[in-house]
């Protein structure tokens, strides 16, 4: 199908020697106009792709029609004649919406080959759009399908283990004897079933495990923990399949390390499973190592402010290619070694999850035949109390309202005495105050500690976000902290996702300018 260009100049000569070169030398379908109005009428009857159009017109100009079809037609290219003397006005086109411009006296080979260029580009632009909006499509109907698959693991998963429980007490019964006497052949048969209910039930459990993880469901307890207490009970727990390998397992620290900030029984299983990962891969009389110190590689985010832990083994190591997707789901290097052991696939795509919930990080490095250490990173205590249970209920919450595309508010709140640092007390007074003006129980407040400001976190538009903003301003007003005579200043601000920003921290950066406070 013949693209079509609109000409518009006041010159009938010209008008005929443009229409005559694009109609017979470039298979254009073409039309004319005398001036800018008799050809927005055109536009309004008939489909063009391009106008080319004359600077210096009566009634209205070159740059004024170039100006309403890119308010009221953007899908038409535009392209501008102009006299040499005229190229900041050629200029002022292209800022208006003009593709490009061409100069008087013009060569008609020249222009043939740019409104050509124009054209083509438009093409590949509606091309670009239409592939985009194709992947967009693709991408929803992929985040669509994998909630439905996340919801539809965890209802399995979680309704499936209440009658695997039920089968276990039965068998367990019959084998303590409960039922009546049973002979050596069916205790034989009974103890392979009562096997294989625990492996199902450890694969269920860790297939809910996953889909917490990847749905931002799972909760943890945030507190100030020894990280050589948990090692130890770790190590302890799993010391009876170490020594039947005769492997020596063992925990080292140094005497100051910090003290981490996370949840007790999430880091256990991180252990846990690495542990148990290494015992498998480790031949009879091997060594696995449990370390931990403070992180200062160029890497953390803040020196000092992470310990790493580090499970190290001397087993039979991994292959160089296989490092990468060693943490996805369900990935099993192959190997008749590695497939003897048996698994799921999901252990290692379990811990990264959990490391990942509490901000850390998680690597590997490997050599065939020497062994691989396995290092995560924890957030220290001291100086970091709150930020990594924010950080991770923000990650959280964004991540929810991204998949179901609703709105999330984040508001900031401060009070200051004098312009002195806020106490621990009145930071306490101020979260309990502001927690009662947040009544729905998705509302999330916590307090940033380096800040010295709470933070709540709201499902909420902007006009929701509003009215919570004015009624707790109100409260604020009618029952201020401190004196009556002489009130604390209190600040309060917010920014609204995807209203006002599109990003995690965009978002955290909108709300803190509003308290007057450095992005």
């Amino acid at each position: 199908m013949k693209n079509g260009i609109l000409i518009v100049d006041d010159e009938k000569a010209i008008r005929g020697i443009l229409s005559k070169t694009l109609t017979q030398l470039g298979g254009f379908h073409v039309d004319l106009a005398e001036n800018g109005e008799e050809a927005l009428q055109k536009l309004e009857k008939e489909s063009f792709d391009l106008v080319l159009t004359d600077l210096k017109m009566p009634k209205m100009d070159g740059l004024q029609l170039i100006e309403e079809i890119a308010r009221s037609r953007p899908e038409i290219l535009t392209v501008l004649m102009t006299g040499n003397g005229s190229i900041d006005s050629a200029l002022d086109a292209m800022k208006k919406g003009a593709s490009d411009y061409l100069t008087k006296p013009l060569n008609l080979d020249e222009m043939l080959i740019r409104l050509r260029k124009v054209l083509d580009q438009q093409q590949r632009f509606i091309g670009l759009k239409e592939y985009a909006e194709g992947l967009e499509k693709a991408n929803k109907e992929l985040t669509r399908c994998d909630a439905m698959k996340s919801e539809f693991v965890s209802v399995a998963s979680h309704e499936l283990r209440t009658p695997l429980a039920a089968i276990k007490n039965a068998v367990h019964l019959i084998l303590q004897g409960k039922t009546g006497e049973i002979n050596e052949t069916q205790v034989k048969f009974l103890s392979m079933a009562e096997r294989n209910i625990d492996r199902l039930t450890n694969i269920l459990n860790d297939l809910l495990n996953l889909s917490r993880i990847e749905s931002g469901k799972i909760e943890l307890i945030w507190e100030d923990l020894d990280l050589k207490e948990i090692m130890e009970l770790a190590i302890s727990s799993l010391k009876p399949q170490a020594d039947a390998k005769s492997i020596h397992l063992e925990a080292k620290s140094p005497e100051n390390l910090p003290r981490a900030y996370g949840d007790r029984g999430k880091i256990e299983q991180i252990l846990t499973n690495l542990i148990g990962n290494a015992l498998k891969f480790t031949h009879e009389g091997g060594k696995i190592q449990v370390t931990a110190e403070p992180d200062l590689s160029s890497h953390a985010e803040e020196k000092g402010h992470w310990v790493s832990v580090a499970v190290k083994d001397t087993g039979i190591g991994i292959l160089k290619e296989h490092l990468e997707a060693i943490f996805e789901k369900f990935y099993q290097v192959e190997g008749s070694l590695h497939r003897s052991v048996g698994g799921t696939g999901l252990g290692l795509a379990i811990t990264r999850g959990l490391v990942e919930t509490m901000s850390g990080k998680i690597s590997v490095e490997s050599e065939i035949g020497k062994g691989s250490t396995f290092t995560f990173t924890l957030p220290v205590s001291k100086g970091e109390r709150r930020e990594p249970k924010f950080r991770y209920i923000l990650n959280r919450e964004f991540q929810y309202a991204q998949s179901n595309h609703t709105s999330l508010s984040l508001f900031l709140m401060k009070v200051s005495d004098q312009g002195s640092e806020m106490s621990d007390d009145l930071l306490d007074r101020l979260e309990e105050k502001v927690k009662k003006c947040f009544r729905r129980k998705s509302d999330r407040v916590m307090r940033r500690e380096r800040e010295r400001f709470i933070v709540a976190l709201c499902e909420t538009d902007r006009k929701g976000a509003q009215v919570i903003q004015h009624r707790i301003e109100e409260d604020f007003h009618q029952n201020p902290l401190g004196d009556s005579e002489q009130p604390l200043d209190f600040k309060v601000s917010f920014a609204t996702y995807p209203e006002e920003a599109l990003s995690k921290r965009e978002l955290f950066r909108k709300a803190r300018e509003g308290l007057g406070g450095s992005p």
